[in-house]
């Protein structure tokens, strides 16, 4: 097996397209096949950063209502499972915004590539094309 170009998903050898991005296989890739890939690897994190922000919500919100309901709600002193719980969701909270993080220097380094353009292949040699000079 063999690996598309652009976005570097195992594709049989005899394929002519790319399963995944659908970049023609055979020839040299295109500018635009490649911005188009580069764009979408993009989209792909940035769905992944809602996941995270929906996550990193949800911790917060349990690590500040579980002690507010414990204390001046039901009027009582946090006990092991409170605190774990709220530990849980403290968790999550920062796990999400380190996930974002990343996410983000992932995003950042695709837009450098795509700035820079494309990176160019070396030209493949054709055995029936090769000539040789004596």
């Amino acid at each position: 097996m063999a690996n598309c170009p652009l976005c570097e998903t195992k594709v049989p050898e005899q394929a002519k397209f790319c399963q995944e991005c659908g970049v023609r296989l055979s020839g040299a890739v295109s500018e635009r096949a490649w911005i188009v890939a580069m764009q979408e690897r993009i989209k792909s994190i940035r769905h992944s950063d809602i996941v995270y922000n929906v996550v990193s919500a949800i911790g917060l919100l349990i690590a500040l209502v579980i002690p507010f309901v414990m204390r001046f709600v039901l009027l009582y002193n946090m006990d092991a499972f409170s605190w774990v719980i709220t530990g849980i969701g403290a968790l999550l909270f920062f796990g999400g915004i380190v996930a974002n993080f990343i996410d983000d220097r992932k995003v950042k380094q695709i837009i450098l590539q795509l700035q820079k353009g494309q990176p160019v292949a070396e030209p493949q040699e054709d055995e029936h094309n090769s000539t040789t000079t004596v």
